[in-house]
């Protein structure tokens, strides 16, 4: 079954790049891009994103490294994944200079010097979403950029706070995150969802540990059409060595995502602290009967007492 909705996404993909692009080589480096990106969407070779910020009707324009190499030539492709949709593929080029230039109502794709651009031009709410520059060099693929866009609407006036409680606790101990979530926008208000997720010591790929709706909070609703709305979800959780990492709350409402604070929480094993305090007691403590029982021989300096006779000691 998975296989044949890679086969889907990779042909509804490749109708769309076939608008946007010309030189059938570029189509095919979409097509082998798109297959590789939705197969290994979870992979830790993504980088950790960068989260920027806009308003409803500016114009965006996010830069990707360009850097011809003569020996490998290389190309360069703007991809963006929108809740809910597919995959979609915004514009590519050639790493070396290229002057052709992928223009729709909304985006337009081009070179400038040393770098691949994507312009977005009346951001929209819809426009939410995760951008990827993705590079690909023969057989081999990279993500360059990894940028989360943030399009928020005055009116809805939503914001999201969370207190950093990062410390370290003891295995099986319980730990309470916070995450408060307020608009003036009583819709908003009431379609909003919580989600924590959590990434690992080596920084991998964050992955969905719970989600709380709008039921599930303590919310002071005040009037019906009139704000601050205010909520605070609560995630508690028995810390075991495995959920060791780094959480963070996630609010989606009227079209946005809003993220709060990262809180790091570290997780120690009692008894391995226990035994290794033991041990290193221990340890202290054998070291030090052997340096009172033989210290004259050892760490006695010019002292003969103690040594055999007729011995040729040095």
């Amino acid at each position: 079954m998975w296989p044949i909705f890679i086969l889907y996404v990779t042909l509804v993909l490749f109708h769309v790049a076939r608008k946007y692009f010309k030189t059938i080589y570029l189509l095919q480096c979409n097509v082998s891009v798109l297959f590789i990106v939705v197969y290994f969407a979870g992979c830790a070779c993504i980088p950790e994103f960068e989260t920027k910020t806009y308003y409803v009707g500016e114009r965006i324009i996010l830069k990707c490294p360009r850097q011809y190499e003569l020996t490998e030539p290389s190309t360069l492709h703007w991809i963006r994944f929108l809740s809910g949709n597919l995959p979609e593929f915004l514009g590519a080029t050639y790493a070396f200079d290229y002057e052709g230039v992928n223009k729709t109502p909304h985006f337009t794709t081009k070179q400038d010097k040393g770098t691949f651009d994507l312009i977005i031009d009346d951001a929209k709410p819809s426009d939410t979403g995760f951008y990827y520059c993705v590079k690909t060099k023969q057989l081999e693929m990279e993500f360059t950029t990894a940028t989360f866009l943030q399009i928020n609407d005055p009116d809805s006036a939503l914001s999201v706070e969370s207190p950093d409680l990062s410390g370290t606790v003891d295995s099986g101990d319980s730990v309470d995150l916070q995450c408060w979530v307020q608009t003036e926008n009583a819709q908003c208000f009431k379609e909003h969802m919580v989600l924590w997720f959590r990434s690992g010591l080596d920084q991998s790929s964050p992955g969905l540990v719970y989600a709380q709706r709008n039921s599930s909070g303590q919310c002071d609703r005040g009037a019906e059409d009139q704000g601050p709305h205010k909520c605070l979800y609560t995630f508690s959780k028995s810390m075991s060595p495995s959920d060791t990492g780094t959480y963070r709350c996630t609010v989606a409402a009227c079209g946005q995502i809003l993220f709060g604070n990262k809180t790091k929480v570290r997780t120690v094993i009692i008894l391995l602290s226990v035994l290794l305090t033991i041990s290193l007691i221990v340890l202290t403590v054998l070291i030090c009967s052997i340096k009172r029982k033989c210290g004259h021989c050892f760490f006695g300096g010019g002292s003969t007492e103690g040594r055999p006779h007729g011995s040729n000691w040095a």
